[in-house]
């Protein structure tokens, strides 16, 4: 929702179906993928998933407009990095990060919040663009957009906190999957006329779950944490090298 006019953003929503087993989509014609790179392959019960680097405004903004408008929302500020999760080579889900440089899409509503942190010397970094074709996502599919942003802020960014802004009746969504905790009282979001509330986590928390219960369950399984379905600590430093190809970073910035 951060920084979007009505026409889009599914912070505002939460993800379609987000406790969904994987499902077959519905086959379309592929999106091209001329403007995103390769990630990495992670295979399904359903079949093989890509998780593709978004290297343009324009990669994935169909989806995110046909998604955000669906609830009355419009993109207009793009995200610093975006990841893309393909599914027999159609863009299902997408997530965007922003990095703080003193000024977020939150700050619309939530500047006093935002400020308070950073005068702490909290590192933020801004979850945004989140969205999903109504037949995705699966826990898998968020569970993999979300640790690679998870890594690309905490390991390049150096980010420290994550914030985001989501529609009160999907607060309990991020709080019970996510370990989000909200941070403030809710408020119109005046860009696009809806309530808000901004949400938080300490990104070293968000990495304990990750390497305690990473991996844990597949596709099928019954949680209600989205964490078992991040990768397996011992996967992550193959992310970290693609992560590092692709935006041209050491692993040790």
């Amino acid at each position: 929702m951060s920084d979007e006019a009505p026409g889009l953003s599914i912070e505002l929503e939460a993800p379609a179906s987000p406790l969904q087993a994987f499902q077959p989509f519905n086959r379309q014609i592929a999106f091209p993928r001329t403007d995103s790179v390769h990630l990495l392959f992670r295979d399904t019960e359903a079949g093989r998933l890509e998780i593709r680097a978004l290297m343009d405004d324009a990669a994935g903004l169909d989806l995110m407009e046909r998604r955000y408008a669906s609830r009355g929302y419009k993109l207009t500020r793009p995200a610093d990095v975006t990841f893309g999760a393909y599914f027999e080579g159609r863009l299902v889900s997408t997530v965007g990060i922003r990095r703080d440089a003193g000024v977020l899409g939150a700050d619309q509503s939530f500047s006093d919040e935002l400020g308070r942190m950073r005068r702490q010397g909290l590192q933020l970094c801004e979850f945004t663009r989140l969205a999903a074709e109504p037949d995705a996502p699966s826990k898998l599919v968020l569970a993999s957009l979300f640790h690679f942003a998870y890594l690309h802020a905490f390991h390049h960014w150096n980010a420290n906190h994550l914030v985001i802004e989501v529609n009160p009746r999907h607060k309990a969504f991020y709080q019970r999957m996510l370990d989000f905790k909200i941070h403030g009282d809710e408020r119109l979001h005046r860009g696009v006329g809806a309530p808000a509330v901004l949400m938080s986590l300490k990104v070293q928390d968000g990495l304990q779950h990750l390497k305690r219960l990473g991996g844990t369950l597949n596709e099928t399984g019954r949680c209600r944490s989205l964490f078992p379905y991040f990768f397996r600590k011992n996967e992550e430093p193959q992310l970290l090298r693609r992560l590092a190809d692709v935006y041209g970073y050491g692993l040790n910035d």
